[in-house]
């Protein structure tokens, strides 16, 4: 009988996950699949994850959480052949909207248990970090650390965040050096964008072109924004069309370097790195297979 670990995290999303141990137990008993639950604990998580993998060697390994819990145990699967299932159960689950992964626990499940894995690109970041998702400097990644001050989650927490940090916008426009494709150009921004995805859990669609297996990424850079365009630059995120604004640029491509010319504060998938200078960000192709949605 193979057998399926589950990760959970107890405090993503502030969500109650009782329904969801329940719902785990009832699937795994209706398609006969031995399991482990392991709960995350903010502490070493990686190496206790990781023993339970090589100890147990499950045929898959399934993530209930938001999207730095994917980001832990996609990294701990990288180089393996054993697929990784998502249960969204974050504040915002911007990874699990972009591979249309339903926000429904059941549903969620039932595909775990029955959908095809499909592979996804990584982008490396300075060499320890990796990226699934979305990771940026400046304007989102300062909201972050504001959400993250905060006892509050949710996605009314991330909307109290965003209007907090916009009375402070000015205070992360920064000159950043870009160098990708061979060249190497600056701009002033209020925001760096490093995106192997076209979306914000929000919905807000940040790099249009951007796709999860194309052995691409985008460097999206948004510069300073007057107060009088924000309502037409966050329409344009909502309906798509943000690459047609004077405020965006978009630069494809598989490797960079980026230095900004005072620190700023760095997110990676959700997961705030603290502030930084400088990064390299380098594409690894087909770095780990997610069972979801998408082409």
């Amino acid at each position: 009988m193979s057998h399926y670990l589950f990760i959970l995290n107890p405090i993503s999303g502030n969500k109650d996950k009782n329904q969801l141990v329940v719902l785990i137990a009832q699937l795994c008993l209706k398609y006969k699949k031995e399991y482990t639950l392991l709960y995350t604990k903010g502490e070493n998580d990686d190496n206790f994850i990781l023993n339970k993998i090589k100890l147990l060697q499950p045929s898959k390994v399934i993530a209930c959480g938001g999207d730095g819990t994917i980001n832990l145990v996609a990294k701990l699967l990288m180089g393996t052949s054993i697929p990784l299932g998502i249960v969204p159960s974050g504040s915002a689950n911007g990874l699990s909207v972009e591979l249309n992964i339903p926000a429904n626990y059941e549903q969620a499940l039932e595909l775990c248990f029955v959908g095809k894995p499909k592979s996804i690109d990584a982008l490396r970041i300075n060499k320890t970090d990796y990226s699934f998702h979305l990771s940026d400097f400046g304007f989102n990644a300062k909201m972050i650390k504001t959400f993250e001050l905060s006892d509050e989650r949710g996605m009314f927490a991330y909307a109290k965040a965003f209007f907090i940090s916009l009375k402070e916008k000015d205070s992360v426009t920064a000159t950043y050096s870009i160098k990708a494709n061979g060249q190497q150009r600056s701009f002033e921004a209020d925001m760096v964008v490093i995106a192997n995805a076209a979306r914000y859990g929000t919905g807000a669609v940040v790099s249009p072109h951007s796709k999860l297996n194309d052995g691409t990424f985008e460097v999206v850079v948004f510069k300073p924004i007057p107060l009088n365009a924000l309502v037409n630059i966050t329409l344009a995120a909502f309906l798509g069309t943000i690459e047609n604004s004077p405020y965006v640029e978009i630069i494809r491509t598989d490797k960079a370097k980026i230095m900004v010319n005072k620190e700023q504060f760095f997110q990676v998938d959700g997961q705030l790195l603290g502030k930084l200078t400088k990064l390299k960000v380098k594409i690894k192709k087909n770095a780990v297979n997610i069972i979801c949605n998408i082409p």
